[in-house]
């Protein structure tokens, strides 16, 4: 009681005057720059504007990605250190951690066992995504490491939706040089590789979807290829605030 005037008392309160929020603390990873700075900024906006429980903390490393390109899969060194990410997440107060690295995907697949902390890789819901369209996926990538980490979440799903993994067509194109446009600063040479890959893939194969495999191609500006063309990036921010929502 307060003061003995029978009353209860009163829930804390903050400075303004009102009951004190609970943040939720949604950890991002990166591994490229401009993910963080381009792709990534005007999705975080939206989900703050929707969850204004949620606050958005960012950690960046290049090295994972340039790492995983240089021995052309995600190797245990490289598995620890992710986990280590995970971890100091973890301790930091997160409620979750995305990943929005597509080559880290398999990595965070064998990692996350070893952490209570909730996690979703960029990739998990996209696959979803392209199962709903069908069964022909086309997938472009800009580094050679990204699209087997998008085909083996496909399978996964495939294999949940009870899909014979052999009635899945994949098609897959990486354009490299894309990638080192991107490096260079030159985003309408990246645009305009991966827009060629995207119409020629279209034209020579019968699909139902095209899979961008990489948060850095979200951004491409690109003609209509006739089929649905599929970008990292809103479908994972939505799952993630759906995923703090039910927390």
């Amino acid at each position: 009681m307060d003061g003995g005037s029978g009353r209860p008392p009163l829930p804390p309160l903050h400075a303004g005057g009102r009951k004190r929020i609970t943040m939720k603390r949604l950890f991002l990873l990166h591994t490229m720059p401009f993910v963080l700075n381009t792709i990534s900024a005007p999705l975080e906006s939206e989900l703050l504007e929707k969850y204004p429980d949620v606050e958005i903390q960012t950690m960046l490393d290049t090295s994972l990605l340039a790492d995983t390109m240089a021995a052309g899969r995600v190797t245990p060194v490289t598995a620890a250190r992710l986990l280590n990410y995970v971890r100091e997440a973890e301790r930091a107060g997160a409620s979750m951690l995305l990943l929005t690295c597509t080559s880290m995907g398999q990595g965070m697949a064998h990692v996350k066992e070893f952490s209570s902390l909730p996690t979703l890789c960029i990739t998990d819901p996209l696959v979803a995504e392209a199962l709903d369209l069908g069964r022909r996926i086309g997938i472009i990538g800009t580094v050679p490491t990204s699209p087997a980490q998008i085909v083996e979440p496909l399978m996964a799903e495939a294999d949940g939706r009870g899909i014979p993994r052999d009635a899945i067509t994949v098609v897959i194109d990486v354009v490299e040089a894309a990638f080192q446009a991107r490096k260079a600063g030159d985003t309408a040479g990246h645009d305009r590789i991966v827009s060629e890959a995207i119409m020629r893939m279209a034209r020579d194969n019968e699909l139902d979807a095209i899979v961008l495999a990489q948060a850095s191609m979200t951004g491409t500006v690109h003609d209509d290829p006739g089929v649905p063309v599929l970008k990292l990036g809103p479908s994972a921010f939505k799952a993630a605030g759906d995923m703090l929502a039910a927390m």
